[in-house]
């Protein structure tokens, strides 16, 4: 591909993350996230691909759930 190509490729991809990109104050995996799209590109859409890396990074977060149990233990110490 030329660089050319790569460069307009790189703009799609970062133009469209952007336009669904619901974390504003996180830029910083914003510009993660184009990479990991950019990475691999044309085996998903960037929309799975998107979903995908948000997943993959949400792996570890806390859900409602886990700060009812966290909260209920701390009543009972």
């Amino acid at each position: 591909m030329s660089n050319e190509t790569n460069e307009e490729l790189k703009d799609l991809i970062r133009d469209s993350v952007h336009e669904l990109w619901k974390l504003p104050s996180r830029p910083d995996l914003e510009d993660d996230c184009c990479t990991y799209v950019l990475e691999n590109y044309g085996e998903a859409s960037i929309i799975h691909m998107l979903i995908e890396f948000l997943s993959n990074h949400c792996s570890q977060a806390v859900s409602s759930e886990d700060l009812k149990h966290i909260s209920k233990e701390n009543e009972n110490e």
